[in-house]
């Protein structure tokens, strides 16, 4: 891991405002917690490398190079604060904005000019506070995940301590750091779970995001609402080709489709199974959660088919948590005359500004997500030890600030092939847990309704998919399946495919035994074509639950519960001041001042220093101030409201004796 302790405050902007009110604002998640972006921290480590390193290619290996295939060794995670798993925990109950006023707060600055500040040029800037909020004497500290070959743990420690200045303004007194490493590695967990007899087994688990993940998805700045097994297909063979070879066996694991990668859908940490939602759910205007179509009785109300999301058996429709960031692209400046596209008519020599601001969405982090994997117990074995000995990275930007999990749950189960039993008039339905890729025999692909049905086969072929007269219960859905290929360095070809959610719901015309769960169509290792077959009275819509989030008595909300008092503490000082009918004189102001600064507590001010005032008029004054502005109340507060109120009347007599 890496300890980034600060020496200063510290602006890690984000590239946003807030409210008109904040010009540059800090990088903070959805709880309110500032953090230091994985991107701009290894960034800055670069910076640092090449101050020290002379070895550019040591330097590659490290960091990667931009334009190349491969990535380079380091994998690094957003810089939080330290225990904020734990804090996480409270914080879900508590507003954002005042989780980060505990840890920042509002600098103000102008341009000068001519040795004055120059017009319409003030500034806020939101920085975060030096030493932490929860002791005062403690500078704050931030802790990033870092996963580093073993070879080169001496050099990346080296560059760490050359680390001395993070994020905006730090060559102006912010992001002073302390940066240390501490390398961490992992041993594969072992399993005596694997059959001898080389059976099917299969890996249930389940992954905590760490931080946020982007997985490509339809529009390439926003993302998907699951990890698809393409990408955990892409991260096992990734991390098998560090320490092998592509060989035979790296064929038969990922190239043979010998074992089956699935989708990785929303959870909770106890793996509890949520799927797409099938068409048969849908919603009615005006009423809260979801009806089942196939099973509600006729009326004149107007149903519509829940169009995303995912549920379970109850019915239950969730969606997974996305934000907006932001990110500058770096800044490049060349001549046009290193620019192949350039009009003779220009100056060659002028230089030009590629910098560049976009958004790109990401599914937030802290949230669950479960999976499973199935094959040959011999090849599973094999995954199960990268799984238990990896940090977990999917999608997008795998080296910088996204794409970071943690394993929460592995459980190795044998492969039973449940079957489902239908009677003769039952109806039951089959729903894609999954896209679906199926072949037409003819080199392209069949989409519809009745070549999903013969896919699924199993005399499910044989039956008519619109056998309700009345109402047609089967609906499809269907999405464009694209992908790039970062080896070659080009765009996959497209092609649109049955989506998740798709239902066909059959009436049995005679007793069947069906599987519960089946795989159809190509690519099935990469999470295409999963099938669940059902009754559709299985889904039972259960009565929506009014969420009631209280915030846990931590030690976060004693420090909101502080500064919302400190927050009404200097209201009513600056009121009792304005208010206050007695003039009292300067110097008096100071006496009053020193005393309240050096009384041991509330007793001793009243009961001692008060009683030693020798005049009856400035005793009887201060006896009045500290009665009428009520100080008592404030039992841990006292002081600093008597020394605002006391500061208050000595700037308000500048303007002039009261009368």
């Amino acid at each position: 891991m890496l300890k980034i302790t600060l020496k200063s405050d510290l602006c890690a902007a984000s590239g946003d405002s807030f409210s008109s009110v904040i010009d540059t604002d800090v990088s903070y998640d959805k709880y309110g917690f500032p953090f230091i972006g994985g991107r701009r921290l290894k960034g800055c480590l670069r910076e640092a490398a090449e101050l020290i390193v002379t070895d550019k290619d040591l330097i590659n290996k490290i960091f990667g190079e931009s334009g190349s295939s491969s990535s380079g060794s380091l994998r690094l995670s957003d810089a939080h604060i330290a225990d904020y798993d734990s804090m996480v925990k409270e914080a879900e109950g508590i507003n954002a904005e005042k989780i980060t006023s505990l840890f920042t707060y509002t600098r103000a600055a102008t341009a000068i000019e001519n040795d004055t500040a120059k017009d319409n040029s003030l500034r806020f800037t939101r920085v975060v506070r030096h030493y932490s909020p929860i002791d005062n004497n403690s500078e704050l500290l931030f802790i990033a995940r870092c996963e580093l070959d073993p070879e080169y743990d001496e050099e990346f420690a080296c560059i760490a301590k050359a680390l001395r200045n993070i994020g905006y303004k730090r060559n102006r007194g912010f992001g002073a750091v302390k940066c240390e490493y501490i390398p961490e590695h992992f041993s594969a967990a072992v399993s005596d779970c694997f059959n001898a007899d080389n059976g099917e087994v299969c890996i249930k688990y389940t992954v905590r995001l760490t931080d946020n993940v982007m997985i490509p998805g339809a529009v390439s700045d926003e993302t998907a609402d699951y990890i698809p097994g393409t990408s955990v297909l892409g991260f096992f063979a990734n991390s098998y080709l560090k320490n092998n070879t592509a060989d035979s066996e790296f064929e038969e694991l990922f190239l043979k489709n010998n074992i089956r990668f699935s989708n990785l859908y929303i959870s909770d940490e106890n793996g509890r199974e949520y799927f797409p939602a099938p068409v048969i759910l849908g919603k009615i205007k005006g009423e809260k959660g979801a009806v089942n179509i196939v099973t509600r009785p006729r009326d004149e109300k107007i149903v519509k088919p829940v169009k995303s999301g995912y549920t379970d058996f109850s019915a239950n429709i969730i969606k997974p948590l996305t934000e907006t960031v932001y990110h500058h692209s770096k800044k490049v400046e060349k001549t046009k005359a290193e620019n192949t596209k350039v009009e003779k008519t220009k100056d060659p020599t002028e230089k030009e500004d590629k910098t560049t601001l976009y958004t790109q969405t990401a599914i937030c982090s802290g949230q669950f997500f479960s999976g499973t994997i199935t094959g040959k117990s011999s090849y599973v074995k094999k995954i199960y030890e990268i799984l238990t000995g990896s940090i977990l990275h999917f999608g997008r930007s795998k080296t910088a600030q996204y794409s970071s999990c943690e394993l929460v749950k592995a459980e190795v189960l044998p492969v039973t092939g449940d079957t489902i039993k239908i009677s003769a008039g039952q109806r039951f339905m089959a729903l894609l847990l999954s896209d679906a890729i199926i072949p037409d025999g003819f080199g392209g692909y069949d989409i519809s309704a009745y070549g999903l049905k013969n896919a699924i086969g199993h005399g499910v072929e044989k039956l008519d998919i619109y056998s309700e007269n009345e109402i047609n219960y089967s609906a499809m859905r269907y999405r464009i399946i694209a992908g790039y290929n970062s080896k070659w360095n080009m765009q996959k070809p497209q092609f649109r495919t049955p989506a998740a959610g798709s239902t066909l719901v059959f009436t049995a015309k005679e007793d069947m035994e069906l599987p519960v769960q089946l795989t159809i169509g190509a690519k099935t290792g990469e999470g295409f074509g999963s099938v669940m077959i059902c009754r559709p009275e299985k889904f039972v819509p259960a009565v929506p639950e009014k969420e009631n989030r209280v915030a846990a008595d931590g030690i976060l909300s004693k420090l909101i519960s502080k500064n919302e008092m400190i927050e009404e503490m200097r209201n009513e000082a600056v009121s009792f001041a304005a208010s206050y009918w007695k003039s009292v004189n300067s110097s008096q102001l100071g006496r009053y001042t020193m005393m309240v600064k050096n009384a041991e507590d509330f007793s001793d001010l009243k009961n001692h220093m008060v009683e030693k005032i020798k005049s009856k008029k400035s005793k009887a004054d201060f006896d009045s101030i500290i009665e009428s502005s009520n100080a008592k109340k404030y039992k841990e507060l006292w002081r600093e409201y008597l020394v605002l109120i006391l500061t208050l009347m000595k700037y308000e007599n500048r303007g002039g004796e009261k009368k």
